[in-house]
C-alpha cells in the first residue's frame, strides 16, 4: 500500500528523517514510535509534503508519488490527522465532517458512533472545542476520507483511556476491510496490543521495524525507555 525507499525529509537544508525505507501492506496496522524529538511527526509532514522531501521515493498501491504533489495521496484515498488536528476552527463541526467526506465513500465505522459528540456538537464551531474534542473530530475527518490509508499523529492526546480504547477497536475494524492505518504516539500503551507491527525511531531513522509481540516487548521496552 504505502511504500517508503530510503526516504528524507525536513525543513529547508536541515535534514531531520534519513533514509527510511518502511512498507504497510493494505489491512495492516503500524504503531510508529519512539520519544518525543525522534521524526516521527516529520517523517509524517514529509510524506504528505508539509516538510521538504530531500531524497528517497514514495508510492502509494503501486503508484509513484513525485515530489511537489502531495495533492496525489489525498486523491488515492490516503488520510492524515496531523499533530494540531487538522480542523478549520471557524467551521462548524458538522461542515468540518462534510468537507472532508470521500465523494462516494462510506467508511467501514461510522464516526458519529464512536463520538457522540459529532451529533450533539453538530451545529458548534470546531474553533470553540476542547482539545479534546477536536482531536475526536480530527480523527473522524480522517475515517471519512481515509479509503486506503489512514494516519493518525499523537493518537492518545486529549482523549480519555476508554475514548482511546474506542478509537484503537474503530481502526482495527477498519484496517480489516483493507485500508492500512498507521498510529503515532510518544506512548506505546494500547497501540502494540492493536497493532500488527511496530516501528520505532530514533534520530531520525528507523531502529526497529518488526511485528508487535510479546517476544519483541522487551526489545521496544528498551528503544522507548525514557534517559
Amino acid at each position: 500500500m504505502l511504500e517508503l525507499h530510503e526516504l528524507c525529509g525536513g525543513y529547508g537544508q536541515a535534514a531531520v528523517v534519513r533514509d527510511v525505507d518502511f512498507r504497510i501492506a493494505a489491512g495492516e496496522t503500524v504503531a510508529l514510535l519512539g520519544r518525543n524529538g525522534t521524526g516521527k511527526t516529520t517523517l509524517l509532514r514529509t510524506i504528505f509534503g508539509l516538510a521538504d522531501r530531500q531524497g528517497g521515493t514514495l508510492s502509494l498501491a503501486g503508484r509513484t508519488v513525485p515530489p511537489g504533489r502531495p495533492e496525489l495521496l489525498a486523491r488515492w484515498g490516503a488520510a492524515l490527522m496531523p499533530e494540531d488536528r487538522g480542523v478549520f476552527p471557524s467551521l462548524t463541526v458538522a461542515e468540518n465532517l462534510r468537507l472532508a467526506t470521500r465523494k462516494g465513500f462510506v467508511p467501514a465505522v461510522d464516526p458519529r458512533e464512536i463520538f457522540p459528540l459529532l451529533t450533539e456538537r453538530h451545529q458548534q464551531a470546531a474553533g470553540t472545542l476542547s482539545g479534546g474534542q477536536k482531536q475526536q473530530l480530527g480523527i473522524a475527518r480522517a475515517i471519512v476520507s481515509g479509503q486506503s490509508l489512514i494516519v493518525v499523529d499523537e493518537l492518545t492526546q486529549g482523549l480519555q483511556p476508554s475514548v482511546v480504547r474506542d478509537v484503537l477497536e474503530a481502526l482495527t475494524g477498519i484496517a480489516a476491510t483493507g485500508v492500512a492505518v498507521v498510529a503515532v504516539d510518544q506512548h506505546a500503551g494500547l497501540l502494540l496490543d492493536r497493532s500488527h507491527r511496530a516501528v520505532v525511531m530514533e534520530a531520525g531513522r528507523v531502529v526497529f521495524d518488526g511485528p508487535s509481540t510479546p517476544q519483541t516487548r522487551e526489545e521496544l521496552d528498551r528503544l522507548l525507555a525514557v534517559g
